[in-house]
């Protein structure tokens, strides 16, 4: 029985694609579980429509994420974390267990208490009034150092910003 799929099938194939598989997997499974519908003359024609459909819907979300990649190459955030004790720097003396040598005190590369996750970020862009989902920023691990971070964050399959995010030593 010739199918026309309208999900990704494993081993079978891809949405719009039509296929040749045995009449009972497409009695018994294909068609109840809606993965497929039979190729008639009516539903070829509607699958070109459906088609050209998803193309225009496919190129208005790629415009809007590179009209929104470009407002986020822009940004800066800027985030105030709680960090370790600063060496030479001068705000606070390191214990006296932990003696830094001279020059070497925690300065950009400090460790924070806590973290900066991916949520923190997308709290920050919002205050800006970017929406971003936050299982698009892809922070490998969150950030747990003083200094600049670039962060990639991906829009679309085809689109991704970066996001420069500067953790700073809280007062």
């Amino acid at each position: 029985m010739r199918v026309i799929l309208m999900q990704k099938v494993e081993r079978l194939g891809e949405p719009g694609q039509q296929v040749e598989v045995a009449d009972g997997y497409a009695r018994n499974f294909l068609l109840p579980h809606r993965l497929a519908v039979p190729a008639t003359a009516g539903n070829v024609k509607s699958l070109a429509q459906l088609t050209a459909q998803t193309k225009n819907r496919e190129d208005r979300l790629r415009l809007e994420a590179t009209g929104l990649a470009e407002r986020l190459a822009a940004v800066q955030l800027t985030l105030k974390r709680r960090a370790g004790a600063a060496g030479p720097s001068g705000e606070a003396p390191p214990a006296a267990s932990n003696a830094v040598p001279p020059g070497e005190g925690p300065g950009p590369g400090a460790r924070l208490f806590g973290s900066v996750t991916s949520q923190d970020i997308v709290q920050a862009l919002a205050a800006q009034g970017l929406n971003v989902d936050r299982r698009k920023v892809l922070l490998a691990e969150p950030i747990k150092t003083l200094g600049v971070h670039r962060v990639p964050i991906r829009l679309h399959a085809d689109v991704t910003a970066e996001v420069t995010v500067t953790v700073e030593r809280e007062a």
